[in-house]
């Protein structure tokens, strides 16, 4: 019998899921952007540092994953890190939506339709997977 740890093949490091909510304060419909790491920890959440970005003339969207930190509040926890963005809901229309971290890119695009129904094309490689 070996005591090597054996490893889990991942993936990917990422799955960024987009899907669209309602606030609890104010009931305003919302757009919700979930990124959580493929990876589990066990001693910490750790959360992932997310930048959000929207252009709306140009219908893009661009979130930059940055690194992980422990929140401020260090409660005993295990799964993946997590974090989220909340903001408004976009207008109906296509938009081109783009995950970076470092030199690595992921590209897709979704639809909003007036009715506030999101659509997206998945897409996936090593770095992330994105759903909606």
């Amino acid at each position: 019998m070996s005591d090597e740890r054996i490893e889990p093949s991942i993936e990917h490091e990422y799955i960024v899921e987009v899907e669209t909510g309602v606030d609890k304060d104010t009931r305003m419909p919302t757009l919700v952007v979930r990124v959580t790491t493929a990876r589990e920890f066990t001693s910490f959440a750790y959360e992932i540092s997310l930048e959000l970005s929207v252009d709306h003339a140009a219908k893009t969207m661009h979130l930059e994953v940055g690194g992980l930190s422990i929140p401020s509040v260090m409660m005993p926890s295990k799964g993946g890190a997590i974090s989220e963005r909340t903001l408004e809901l976009l207008p109906a229309g296509t938009y081109q939506f783009t995950v970076a971290k470092k030199n690595r890119n992921l590209s897709t695009s979704f639809v909003i339709a007036k009715t506030g129904l999101l659509t997206m094309k998945s897409a996936s490689n090593s770095f992330a997977l994105i759903r909606a």
